[in-house]
């Protein structure tokens, strides 16, 4: 009987060191990790250019860079939530010309960094350098060109803030800027208050100056029924100057 006691003793005190005994509190190491390949087995480094002044770029875009090369274009997406997701699909379709891309020297400039190749140019902006995963942009030339998809998709995530509903949790003003610096909106966030719900379904889109857009968006509110929203361009896509 008392080597019985002592066995249950001993693994009572095993149990309680190493997992808590079934406890259902959650620890560290149960936290939800970050949806990348780079959280099993040590991945092989995809070779990636040296950016002089800014280090920490290269090895940011690494857990992209090897997903790229896994070629689990669902797991990139859903890991890349900055970037509309047709948009995304498109740019990481040619995985041979970003690696030669990525091959190359990167330059530090004043927004991103890029890594120009033979086809392809991979912009990563700062934002995304601090993020723990870099997504990129993905051109064919040397210049990143936006459209109204992009200027719809950075609308839909300030709405979603708005509503309590973002694309992702980490979709924050202070990680993600979406507000123009100095804009109308900027000095007067209050031009949205009251307008509770927005119908992005039903939504309009006409040219704006300068590479903008207005984009009407029909709104849940006693005040009004619809609000316009200006997109201009800004350091790290499309931002929202203001809303009338």
């Amino acid at each position: 009987m008392n080597n019985i006691r002592a066995a249950g003793f001993l693994a009572l005190a095993t149990c309680a060191l190493l997992t808590a005994c079934g406890d259902n509190r959650t620890t560290e190491s149960s936290l939800p990790q970050p949806d990348s390949a780079a959280q099993g087995a040590p991945q092989a480094t995809v070779p990636v250019g040296a950016v002089p002044g800014n280090p920490a770029a290269a090895q940011a875009i690494q857990p992209w860079a090897r997903d790229l090369v896994g070629g689990d274009f669902d797991r990139l997406i859903r890991n890349c939530w900055t970037i509309e997701p047709s948009h995304a699909r498109e740019m990481y379709g040619d995985k041979d010309g970003i690696l030669a891309a990525l091959a190359q020297p990167g330059r530090d400039k004043q927004f991103k960094v890029t890594w120009e190749g033979p086809t392809r140019t991979v912009h990563l902006y700062r934002d995304e350098i601090a993020s723990g995963y870099a997504c990129p942009w993905v051109s064919a030339g040397p210049l990143r060109e936006l459209d109204s998809i992009d200027a719809r998709y950075a609308l839909h995530r300030y709405l979603g803030r708005r509503t309590a509903s973002p694309v992702n949790r980490d979709d924050t003003e202070d990680k993600y800027p979406l507000v123009c610096s100095g804009s109308p909106l900027a000095d007067n966030p209050g031009k949205v208050t009251g307008a509770d719900a927005f119908d992005e379904g039903k939504s309009t889109v006409l040219d704006a100056d300068h590479g903008g857009w207005n984009i009407t968006v029909p709104v849940g509110s006693r005040y009004r029924q619809a609000l316009t929203f200006r997109l201009a361009i800004g350091p790290w896509g499309y931002c929202v100057s203001d809303a009338t």
